[in-house]
């Protein structure tokens, strides 16, 4: 038994009397939400007993084939990732729109279970049983003591005794429920062919497994009947083999001339004898594998005409390829049988990142989501529906599978997307991981703006220059710095052949000069930026590998004028009023200026060209 969520029970009265204290409250759910009547349950947690069979028989099969075992844990940790919400009916399609602004049904949901992480357990222990016998039982119950427990039951964990029904809670403990308070719902797979009785693939799948188990039993047998005796060998009686001298005293000193003491000749020895002396080779090699008794062969002494005469009769059955290739086929059937991609039993290792994903997306779609579709029709009617019977038939509640569904090399597009300035940085923040509150720059205020400054000059300190107008107008501790020149304030005019079209510009006598051109200066930056990388290719890749995206347009050349539109937008999110007001600057008088200098850069393939002093058009 698995117990999901557990909390204590608000008091409701002098008498504690357990009646519901809030719409919002789960007691007045549960309440409200028994599909099965007391008054059914033994009769409807007795099952056929052809049912209980299989089913009994499906349970013992996760034990013995490990293949099931492993697509019983693929489905419940992918089950697991699934989560509940509301969600409206769209009127016209009739399918669930993945969202709903019904307070009340959003409050339910939340609540199932105790949050998402009751709810997760709670998808996980269905999955087995929804895989195996093809049903579960959800029991919200109120021991004594207040507290509310929501349990996911087996068949096995229900106990009928007579009218009473007891469960078996995850301490061991037995519990009788009380049909006052408590609460039984049967979730189940509906048979094909009969509706009542549960299913599932397994059952369709027991012969496979039947087979899987017997061809199981037959390679271990035969392994077991090679361990058992490795067999007779016969020897004939004319082979002999050296045998070791009888220990004898050492030489006399006094006598040294006496003749050494011959060897024994060899002789026909005993069957026994020959098995000392294998069994004595064979664990000297065992016990020091780096020992000469592992490394010499063993002699025997043998006429030539009874060499073809030394046999090894064995006793043990041999598994055969045929039966091997046969486990391996029954394998391969019940992949193609359970509910889930035949991939996931037989291996991915030859599949790469895309083909995993694909695989990935057919689990979700076709495995995991009807058996969500399933658990989430009978969550609607047996505890939505009967809480909120005013929002019966318009919101019901449906699953969410964002954490199941991802698609392979997204931050690479949403990084990409982000660099051509078509995703939004909450986007690509939300992509990586981060907070947008904590990690991103708040561009609406004056302090994210100074940060973000600080940080542009840190990864590039050559805009030093440029930002440092900015920067002194936000941050007051750097107006002690010098002046610095602005880079294109002195620059000459160019030369009449082939020259970008210039922009002259009245003087404006007044101290936000500066400032505002570095704004113009910052923004004309971020124009050719944009550009440099929608122009990028992969066959530019080498040639441009060391290049700013700034620059890109000096060394692919100029482009149509048509074009820069289209290049260039989206520059104008780097400033806001808040910007353009500290730098006395008109935001739309700014677009055009930042326009026609960047199509002049852009159309001619040079510098970008300031004017020496901004327009008054550009001011306030």
């Amino acid at each position: 038994m698995a117990r999901i969520f557990s909390r204590q029970r608000p008091a409701t009265g002098p008498d504690d009397a357990p009646e519901p204290v809030a719409l919002s409250s789960l007691s007045a759910l549960t309440a409200a939400s028994t599909r099965v009547q007391p008054e059914r349950w033994g009769k409807v947690t007795k099952p056929p007993a052809d049912t209980g069979k299989w089913q009994a028989e499906a349970w013992d099969m996760v034990d013995a084939v490990g293949e099931l075992s492993y697509a019983l844990l693929w489905k419940t940790a992918l089950l697991s990732r699934f989560r509940l919400v509301a969600s409206d009916i769209d009127p016209e399609t009739g399918r669930p729109t993945g969202s709903t602004d019904n307070p009340a049904a959003k409050d339910l949901v939340a609540r199932i279970a105790g949050g998402v992480a009751g709810q997760s357990q709670m998808l996980g222990r269905l999955a087995p049983l929804m895989t195996i016998p093809g049903e579960g039982w959800l029991a919200i119950i109120y021991p004594p003591g207040g507290v509310e427990e929501w349990h996911i039951l087996s068949k096995d964990e229900i106990k009928v005794r007579g009218e009473r029904i007891e469960i078996t809670r995850d301490d061991g403990t037995k519990y009788e429920m009380d049909p006052r308070v408590d609460t039984l719902s049967r979730i189940w797979r509906p048979d094909p062919r009969v509706s009542y009785l549960a299913w599932s693939p397994v059952k369709a799948a027991l012969p496979i497994l039947r087979r899987i188990v017997r061809m199981e039993q037959n390679i271990e047998g035969a392994g077991k009947s090679r361990q058992a005796g490795n067999g007779l060998l016969i020897l004939p009686r004319e082979v002999s083999m050296p045998v070791k001298p009888a220990p004898t005293g050492a030489p006399d000193p006094d006598a040294p001339n006496l003749p050494p003491i011959p060897p024994p000749p060899s002789r026909f020895v005993s069957a026994d004898e020959i098995r000392s002396a294998l069994q004595e080779a064979m664990s000297t090699a065992i016990e020091n594998p780096s020992s000469a008794a592992a490394l010499v062969p063993i002699i025997l002494t043998v006429a030539g005409e009874y060499v073809d005469k030394i046999k090894h009769i064995k006793f043990d059955s041999e598994v055969s390829e045929k039966a091997q290739a046969a486990q391996e086929k029954a394998v391969r059937r019940l992949a193609m049988t359970l509910d889930m991609p035949p991939e996931v039993l037989l291996g991915l290792a030859d599949l790469n990142h895309w083909s995993l994903w694909g695989v990935e997306a057919e689990a979700v779609r076709w495995h995991a989501s009807p058996e969500m579709e399933t658990i989430c029709a009978a969550l609607t009617e047996q505890l939505l529906v009967p809480m909120l019977p005013e929002a019966a038939g318009r919101v019901v509640i449906w699953y969410d599978t964002s954490d199941v569904e991802a698609e392979p090399d997204r931050l690479e597009k949403v990084r990409s997307g982000y660099t051509d300035g078509i995703v939004r940085a909450e986007t690509y923040l939300k992509e990586l991981g981060l907070s947008v509150e904590e990690d991103g720059y708040d561009l609406t205020s004056v302090n994210g703006w100074t940060s973000w400054a600080m940080d542009q000059v840190r990864r590039t300190p050559e805009m030093l220059p440029d930002l440092l107008p900015v920067l002194r107008a936000l941050v007051p501790a750097l107006s002690v710095l010098p002046e610095l020149p602005i880079p294109g304030s002195t620059a000459p005019a160019p030369a009449d052949d082939g020259a970008p079209e210039t922009i002259d510009a009245p003087s404006i006598p007044d101290t936000q000069d500066n400032a505002a051109r570095a704004v113009v200066r910052m923004c004309v930056n971020e124009a050719l930026r944009r550009a440099g990388q929608r122009r990028r290719s992969r066959s530019d890749h080498a040639r441009l590998r060391d290049v700013s995206a700034i620059e890109v347009h000096r060394v692919l050349g100029p482009c149509h004028d048509g074009d820069v539109e289209r290049l260039i937008d989206g520059w104008d999110e780097l400033v806001d009023e808040h910007v353009c007001a500290s730098a006395g600057i008109d935001r739309a008088r700014l677009r055009a200026l930042v326009f026609a200098i960047s199509r002049a850069a852009l159309t001619s393939a040079r510098e970008p060209v300031l004017p020496a002093q901004l327009t008054a058009g550009v001011r306030v």
